[in-house]
C-alpha cells in the first residue's frame, strides 16, 4: 500500500517542469515537461519501470528457490527504501535520471511484496482462512491510490483551490520521502520476526534431495498451458483495473471533445470517478468476494464479473462524453454510480481470483510461490505491452487529432477483455462443485 501511494503521488507531484508556476519535481530537476521529446522519454521510462516490475516479480520465485522467505522479503523491503534518497539528488537533468532509477528499484521491491504474501497464505492458513485473506487482501492497491487522489479531490472544494494544490506540489520531497521511509517499519519487523514465516524444511529432505535449479523450474512452468491461462487472466484484469485509473482523465475528455461536447467540469470530476471506482473495494469482500468462501464453480463467475465490470466502464465513458461533458447534473450522478458498480465487480473478483490457485489439488508452498511470481510478472509485462500500444498512439498521430482517444479506449477495452480468454482456458478447481449456491452438485444427484 505504501509503495502504491508513493507511486500514485508521484504522478500528481511531477508538475509541468521549467517555466511553470506549479512546482513539482520536474521543475526541481530542470526538466521541461511540455516538449514532445520529453513526453516520449517519459512514456518510455514508464514502460521500462513496469517491465522491471514484471521481471522483479519473476525474480521472487528464483530468490525463494535459493533463500528463505525471510531474506527474500528483506531484500524486497530494502529495495523500497531506495525511494528515500531519490528526492535529494542534485537538481540537474542527470539527477532526474538517477531519481527514476532509484524509484524503479522502489517499484520492483513494492511489486515483489505483493507476491511474497502468497507463500505465507499457502503455508499458514487453512482453506477457509485462505479465502478470507484473499477476500480482504485486495484492499492495499486501491487504498494506496485513494490516498494519492483524495487530497486533490478535497483541494478542489477548498476556498483557495489553486494555492492549496501548489502547496501540496511544493511539499513533494516530504510526501515521497515519508511514504518511502515508512517501509522501514515492516523491514524492522521482518528482520526481528521474519523466521516465523519461513517454511520448515525437514533435515532428511535436505540431505536426500538435491536442490533444483531455479531457472530449470522456471522453464518447466513456461512450458505449461496453465501458466499462460493465468497470465492472460491477470494481465487482462490488470488492464481492466489499472488503465482506467491511469488514462481516463485523458481519454474521457478527448472522446467527449471528438463527439462535439467540449469537456466541462475539469479534472476533479474524473478524480471523483476514480474514488467511486476504488472505494467499492471496502465492501467487495462482503459482496462479490464472498463467492470464494463456498464450494462453488469459479470460472463462469469470474468471467461474468469481469465482463460486467468492463461493460460498466464503457457505459461510464459514454455517460461522460454525452452527458457529464455538457454539464448535466443527473449524468454526473449516474457517472459516479457506474464507476462504483464497475469497481465493485472488477475489484471484488480479485479476491476470488487470488484464492483460486490455492484450490487446485497438489499445490504446495513452492508451487504457489512460482505460480504467483509468473502470474504477476508476466501479467505486468502483458499490461506493459498494452500500455505501450496505447501510449504510442498520441505520440505518433499527435494530440491534436481527437479520434486517437477512441482508438486508445478501444485498445484498453480489448486488452481487458482478453482476460476472458484466460478464464476460458483454465481448468475448474473442482468440476464437482455447484454452479449456484442453490444448485445440486453431482455428488448430491
Amino acid at each position: 500500500m505504501l509503495f502504491i501511494a508513493n507511486w500514485g503521488f508521484g504522478g500528481y507531484l511531477a508538475g509541468n517542469g521549467v517555466g511553470s508556476t506549479t512546482g513539482g519535481y520536474l521543475e526541481y530537476f530542470k526538466i521541461d515537461g511540455t516538449i514532445k521529446s520529453f513526453q516520449f522519454v517519459n512514456q518510455a521510462t514508464n514502460w521500462a519501470i513496469t517491465i522491471g516490475r514484471g521481471i522483479g516479480s519473476v525474480a521472487v520465485a528464483l530468490l525463494l528457490a535459493k533463500l528463505f522467505h525471510k531474506y527474500t522479503t528483506i531484500i524486497a523491503l530494502s529495495l523500497t527504501l531506495f525511494g528515500i534518497p531519490a528526492q535529494f539528488l542534485p537538481g540537474e537533468n542527470w539527477g532526474y535520471v538517477l531519481f527514476l532509477i532509484l524509484r524503479t528499484f522502489m517499484a520492483i521491491g513494492g511489486t515483489m511484496m505483493i507476491i511474497l504474501t502468497q507463500p505465507v497464505v499457502s503455508n499458514f492458513f487453512n482453506k477457509k482462512q485462505k479465502s478470507v485473506v484473499s477476500q480482504f487482501g485486495i484492499w492495499f492497491y486501491p487504498l494506496g491510490i485513494i490516498i494519492s487522489v483524495f487530497p486533490y479531490v478535497v483541494a478542489h472544494y477548498l476556498p483557495h483551490t489553486d494555492s492549496t494544490k501548489i502547496f501540496i506540489m511544493d511539499k513533494w520531497q516530504w510526501i515521497l520521502t515519508i511514504l518511502a521511509a515508512l517501509n522501514a517499519l515492516p523491514l524492522l519487523v521482518m528482520i526481528l520476526f521474519g523466521s516465523r514465516f519461513d517454511v520448515p524444511v525437514k533435515q532428511e529432505n535436505t540431505n536426500n534431495q538435491p536442490q533444483q535449479n531455479g531457472f530449470k523450474i522456471l522453464g518447466q512452468y513456461l512450458r505449461k498451458k496453465a501458466t499462460y491461462s493465468w497470465v492472460l487472466l491477470y494481465g487482462g484484469w490488470l488492464c481492466a483495473v489499472v488503465l482506467p485509473t491511469a488514462l481516463s482523465h485523458t481519454i474521457f475528455p478527448g472522446i467527449a471533445t471528438h463527439v462535439g461536447n467540449i469537456a466541462g467540469g475539469g479534472r476533479h470530476i474524473i478524480n471523483e470517478w476514480y474514488l467511486s471506482f476504488l472505494i467499492p473495494v471496502f465492501i467487495a469482500p462482503l459482496t462479490v468476494g464472498l463467492w470464494s468462501r463456498y464450494h462453488l464453480k469459479r470460472k463462469w463467475y469470474i468471467g461474468t464479473m469481469l465482463t460486467t465490470g468492463i461493460v460498466l466502464y464503457v457505459l461510464s465513458m459514454l455517460t461522460y462524453a454525452y452527458g457529464v461533458a455538457k454539464g448535466d447534473a443527473a449524468s454526473r450522478v449516474f457517472f459516479y454510480i457506474l464507476g462504483f458498480l464497475s469497481g465493485l465487480c472488477l475489484w471484488g473478483i480479485q479476491g476470488v481470483m487470488l484464492n483460486t490457485p490455492h484450490e487446485y489439488k497438489g499445490r504446495d508452498v513452492k508451487a504457489i510461490g512460482w505460480m504467483f511470481s509468473l502470474i504477476w510478472g508476466l501479467g505486468f509485462i502483458f499490461y506493459t505491452l498494452s500500455l505501450i500500444t496505447i501510449s504510442l498512439i498520441p505520440l505518433i498521430a499527435g494530440n491534436d487529432k481527437q479520434y486517437i482517444y477512441i482508438i486508445m479506449f478501444v485498445i484498453l477495452v480489448v486488452s481487458s477483455l482478453l482476460s476472458l480468454i484466460g478464464v476460458f482456458m483454465l481448468k475448474e478447481p473442482d468440476p464437482e462443485a455447484k454452479t449456484f449456491p442453490w444448485s445440486k452438485s453431482k455428488n448430491d444427484a
